[in-house]
């Protein structure tokens, strides 16, 4: 009984921490109106949906502690902003596009500018607010050996 009732309260605990540790996504969402949704996997990665004429054509994925928010920034050239891998960490970016059914790893990626921020600096401050508490963290568990699968077919590696 005393092993019944400590497995269900350590349970009961990692999925209050588990939540604890889920960022608030709901700005971001707001900002990009839908023609991006956020979300976060079960593997904590950042689920990025992108959508056109009520259709999704596009999903980036990629660990959060490996967005560089240095970097994040806004490119006039492709009306678009733009979000890219700390140095260390290569091509963090694993981008599907579903037309070509193709996964891409990549170091940088675009997302729409959303039509109420004209200099896209509301939406590169979502970002880096989003990124900031996960800067903190990442010291103490540098260390870790945590990598999700990739979703790049084998045939392309």
């Amino acid at each position: 009984m005393k092993r019944l009732l400590l497995a269900s309260t350590i349970v009961l605990l990692s999925q209050n921490t588990a939540q604890a540790q889920t960022p608030d996504l709901g700005p971001l969402n707001s900002a990009f109106n839908g023609s991006v949704i956020f979300k976060v996997d079960k593997h904590g990665r950042l689920v990025m949906d992108h959508y056109d004429q009520g259709s999704r054509f596009r999903q980036d994925v990629v660990p959060m502690e490996h967005i560089d928010p240095g970097l994040i920034s806004f490119s006039s050239e492709e009306d678009a902003i733009a979000l890219k891998c700390k140095a260390d960490k290569g091509q963090c970016f694993s981008k599907e596009i579903f037309k070509l059914d193709v996964v891409r790893l990549s170091s940088r990626i675009t997302l729409p500018r959303p039509l109420q921020d004209a200099s896209g600096a509301h939406s590169i401050a979502l970002f880096q607010e989003l990124l900031a508490p996960r800067e903190a963290t990442i010291a103490p568990i540098a260390t870790e050996t945590s990598e999700a699968p990739s979703r790049k077919n084998r045939t392309e590696q």
